[in-house]
């Protein structure tokens, strides 16, 4: 006889039960298989188990509800991963709210060596950003491309006298006077940040995450400057600054602890009118 059938039979004569009286649920035994009705005054549910070794297992649920009826079926087999079928945790997006780190310059792509041509304060020199907005699509499983939109500023700082400065559309690193006691000298400019990352992500009690991508950098308001008895002064608001710039990123974190590093593929400044320098960031974020 066609289960289906059994199951209507069965809701039938329990429901009058029901509309009498509260009654524990009604199980039925036919065959490996048990039925379970239960339900209120509103509807009834009428469940098959079906026996799978030494435990049973789900087979069907009809829920009956004003005359009509609702039927789910569910499939078990050794073959089918248990999570088949399951709600799949949301991407979540694990770029930082905030964010702070050190920004070197780099002699070539890739490198943490300024050389002797690039006369920085790495130590010095550093970077804040702020996470606007972020996106992100499950690609496979674990694994997800992201994006963010992100906005900050760079300062860059220079050793003892040393400024930039642009002169006859030629931008270099020059030497300020012994008599002008440099206290600070730094460029600095604004960016936005536009990252494209494959991530994979897993909750190991917290949310874990690792992520690698290209990012594009577009960059305005640059000056170069330095201060001399405690007045700034401007040495250059055009260092030959390129406006776009793309680096290599790589971002890891656990719950709401984010690490980074970026190393720029691109030049910062047009090197056919200013030194070639490439930034490196190393730094550190937080995620609510």
């Amino acid at each position: 006889m066609n289960i289906k059938y059994i199951i209507a039979a069965v809701a039938l004569m329990a429901m009058p039960h029901y509309a009498a009286a509260q009654q524990k649920d009604t199980t039925i035994v036919v065959g490996n298989r048990q039925i379970v009705v239960s339900g209120t005054d509103a509807n009834t549910t009428v469940t098959v188990y079906g026996k799978d070794q030494k435990e049973m297992k789900k087979v069907s649920e009809t829920r009956f509800v004003d005359g009509q009826d609702i039927e789910q079926v569910y499939v078990t087999s050794p073959f089918i991963p248990s999570s088949l079928g399951k709600k799949k945790g949301r991407i979540v997006n694990n770029y930082p709210w905030l964010y702070f780190g050190y920004n070197l310059l780099g002699s070539s792509a890739m490198s943490l060596s300024s050389g002797d041509n690039l006369p920085t304060r790495d130590a010095k020199s550093w970077e804040w950003g702020i996470t606007l907005t972020s996106v992100g699509f499950r690609v496979h499983q674990n694994l997800a491309l992201t994006s963010s939109l992100s906005v900050g500023q760079v300062f860059n700082h220079l050793k003892g006298n040393t400024v930039l400065a642009t002169s006859g559309g030629k931008t270099s690193f020059a030497t300020r006077p012994d008599d002008e006691k440099v206290e600070k000298s730094y460029l600095m400019y604004d960016f936005v940040r536009l990252p494209v990352m494959l991530e994979w992500q897993k909750r190991l009690g917290l949310n874990a995450f690792v992520a690698v991508g290209p990012s594009l950098e577009l960059r305005w308001h640059e000056r170069s400057r330095y201060v001399v008895n405690g007045d700034k002064r401007t040495s250059a608001s055009d260092i030959n600054l390129n406006p776009v710039g793309l680096s290599l990123d790589l971002r890891a974190g656990y719950g709401a602890i984010v690490v980074y590093t970026r190393t720029a593929l691109t030049p910062l400044l047009k090197t056919a009118n200013a030194p070639k320098c490439y930034p490196v960031s190393i730094g550190m974020g937080i995620r609510f």
